[in-house]
């Protein structure tokens, strides 16, 4: 097959388009950041993005996830904490009061033992933001009341658990962890073989109190010390979910560094080796339309030389 001069010129014309398109790429991949803009650019690499930044989204879900789970569980752990030292001021209260001369004391421990109780069923109704954390699964409205005339105590909540998805569903396990602890949990507690409630038994010493009944008062340090140690052994579980949570919150931030970096690798534009790449392709064009206009001119001067030869 004979290479007409013709032919020549249009492949490297050609040739000029293809190296101009990829400087232009080349450019526009410096200028973006990234190495490609549409899946026909590098569609495997395409693919595996797209997969990480999936991966990213269900790791930032999770993340939203755990910070809500650690702050209800810390709402929770303070309110025990303070829950737990009110116990221990009503049972010195009750200490003392055993050893009270007169009606006047006594009262003034009455009135003590009252704010204690008040500030016990302010905890009961604790809020994380505007859910109530001893409500179960009802935490729209506050969980607890109790009738100052009978010390009767209402809970308005359920038993059900408010469940938190916190880890990456593998189909192995479950990937969801209970946050709360229910009202009827954490203040129904067993005392000598009965079932008894710690507001109502706070109510009780109160009552004892301005009764001057010495025996009640007495009987209520050992109620109180159960009640006590059954609210520490609830703050001891919620302390355990705490550090869970925390190790959990870990993990997924290096998952996420990881998955972060492997995306970079991914999309972002090596900025060395596509200047280096640009400058060379640039140098290539340049060299080859100088070339191509040097035998423009030789085609040119053929032409002209033969045509008068002709003549």
């Amino acid at each position: 097959m004979r290479i007409t001069l013709t032919m020549e010129n249009t492949q490297t014309l050609l040739d000029l388009n293809n190296d101009q398109e990829q400087i232009s790429q080349l450019s526009q991949t410096i200028a973006s950041g990234v190495k490609f803009s549409s899946p026909s650019d590098d569609p495997y690499a395409w693919a595996q993005s797209m997969n990480v930044q999936q991966g990213l989204q269900e790791y930032k879900s999770i993340q939203s996830n755990l910070t809500f789970a650690t702050g209800w569980e810390q709402t929770t752990s303070s309110a025990l904490s303070q829950l737990s030292d009110l116990i221990s001021q009503a049972k010195q209260v009750a200490i003392s009061a055993t050893s009270a001369t007169g009606k006047n004391e006594s009262a003034a421990y009455a009135s003590e033992v009252n704010t204690i109780l008040q500030e016990a069923l302010n905890l009961a109704n604790a809020q994380y933001g505007d859910q109530y954390v001893f409500a179960g699964s009802a935490t729209s409205k506050a969980p607890f009341s109790i009738d100052s005339s009978t010390g009767v105590v209402t809970y308005n909540g359920d038993s059900k658990s408010v469940n938190v998805r916190t880890d990456i569903a593998d189909g192995s396990s479950d990937n969801t962890t209970s946050v709360n602890v229910t009202g009827s949990d954490l203040f129904t507690y067993t005392s000598g073989g009965n079932t008894l409630n710690v507001l109502n038994q706070i109510w009780q010493l109160q009552q004892a109190l301005d009764n001057g009944d010495s025996s009640a008062v007495t009987n209520s340090i050992t109620t109180l010390s159960d009640a006590f140690d059954h609210v520490n052994d609830e703050s001891a579980i919620v302390g355990g979910n705490l550090s869970d949570l925390n190790s959990q919150q870990s993990a997924i931030s290096v998952f996420k560094t990881n998955d972060q970096s492997i995306l970079s690798n991914l999309q972002d534009t090596d900025m060395t080796q596509a200047t280096t790449q640009l400058q060379q392709m640039q140098t290539a064009y340049q060299a080859a339309l100088d070339v191509t206009n040097m035998l423009d001119n030789v085609n040119l001067a053929s032409y002209l030389t033969g045509s008068s030869t002709t003549s």
